[in-house]
């Protein structure tokens, strides 16, 4: 009895709210910050490789955790629907705390980002009729519950992109000739 195994799945959960935690703490700093409202191309690539070590290093991980409550042994397959299920449940902590965000506690972000956007289209030099079309498509895609959906998507996608590649590193298949 001393040798109880976690459940792959509570392992998941647990890494999924690290995740998911960490993801939107980062989205705050960006934000509290300014460098979202300063956003420059070397930022962006900054980001990217910020966002690209969270992700790889929690996939990493909880991917060793889960190899190793499985006996050292994790397959190929095994590696890849992990990763699919952390993103799933990343993405939708992830969200939850940007629906909780953008709907209750500054609900004015919205509309700041969506003002920088008008911004940016009046100095590409677009009339105003193709700037209040615009508008209308960002304004229904930067709503909470649509970018709840998106961040769950994407997150899930992400991840199961990553964990091709580090499924593929990390995978130990028991032999044939084992029982």
């Amino acid at each position: 009895m001393d040798n109880q195994k976690t459940s792959p799945s509570l392992i998941l959960l647990k890494w999924g709210a690290i995740g998911g935690l960490l993801s939107f703490i980062f989205t705050l700093i960006t934000k509290y910050t300014g460098l979202e409202e300063d956003f420059s191309e070397t930022l962006g690539w900054v980001s990217t490789i910020v966002t690209l070590i969270i992700n790889v290093s929690i996939l990493v991980l909880a991917l060793r955790e889960v190899r190793e409550e499985n006996d050292g042994f994790m397959s190929y397959g095994q590696g890849l629907g992990s990763s699919a299920l952390l993103g799933a449940i990343w993405g939708v902590i992830a969200g939850a705390f940007n629906y909780i965000y953008l709907q209750f506690i500054d609900q004015g972000v919205v509309q700041k980002q969506l003002d920088l956007a008008r911004q940016k289209l009046e100095d590409q030099g677009l009339t105003n009729s193709q700037i209040e079309d615009a508008e209308k498509i960002t304004k229904m895609m930067m709503g909470p519950g649509v970018q709840f959906v998106i961040i769950v998507i994407v997150t899930i996608v992400f991840m199961f992109i990553l964990g091709l590649i580090v499924s593929g590193v990390l995978k130990r298949e028991k032999s044939v000739f084992d029982e």
